[in-house]
């Protein structure tokens, strides 16, 4: 029974050999599978690490786009405050366009209303200049018969006084000889 019994044992011990060849080879599988699990664990962590960061980059990028749409929302309320202020202008610069029409009409009308007065008063002032440049003519022409009549009598006197100026240089011209003829009598008669 030995013999058999080793056999037996040795029969088992050889299953058993085999089983754990078999379970050596299962558990290097098992470790193969297990590093490559491993690995993938590590690319699937540098995968979550890299994941990580570009989700925490798009909530950074999100955070400043959410901070940018509050300045574009600020900026748009100062641009409709704005554009408010601007229609106000609008309505106040077409309210006084307005204004202006009524006065711009009223000043036509007025000007019509002057143009009517000037025709009258020029009508007016034309008559009357017309009189009065004819009595200013007429009153040349008499102007000019008088100057007329002053200048014959102004050639008249200058006539006498010429006549008289000669009549002056003659009678002096006689007294300077009946003066020189005095002095030689004088002279005559103190020498006698």
């Amino acid at each position: 029974m030995s013999e058999q019994l080793l056999k037996e044992i040795l029969g088992e011990l050889k299953a058993l050999n085999q089983c754990v060849g078999n379970m050596d080879q299962r558990i290097g599988n098992v470790e193969q599978r297990i590093g490559s699990l491993e690995q993938g664990q590590e690319e699937f962590a540098g995968r979550m690490e890299r994941m990580e960061q570009r989700i925490s980059n798009v909530e950074q990028g999100q955070h400043e786009l959410v901070k940018r749409i509050g300045s574009l929302e600020q900026g748009q309320e100062e641009l409709a405050g704005r554009m408010e202020r601007m229609e106000q202008r609008i309505s106040n610069v077409e309210q006084g366009q307005h204004e202006l029409v009524k006065r711009f009409s009223g000043l036509e009308q007025c000007q019509e209303e002057l143009a009517g007065r000037m025709e009258r008063m020029e009508a007016l002032i034309e008559n009357e200049i017309i009189d009065k440049i004819r009595a200013l003519f007429d009153a040349r022409a008499v102007h000019m018969d008088y100057f007329v009549s002053i200048r014959n009598s102004v050639a008249r006197i200058e006539e006498r006084v010429e006549h008289l100026a000669r009549r002056q240089v003659e009678t002096f011209i006689k007294l300077e000889e009946h003066d020189r003829e005095i002095r030689l009598l004088r002279l005559e008669m103190s020498g006698h």
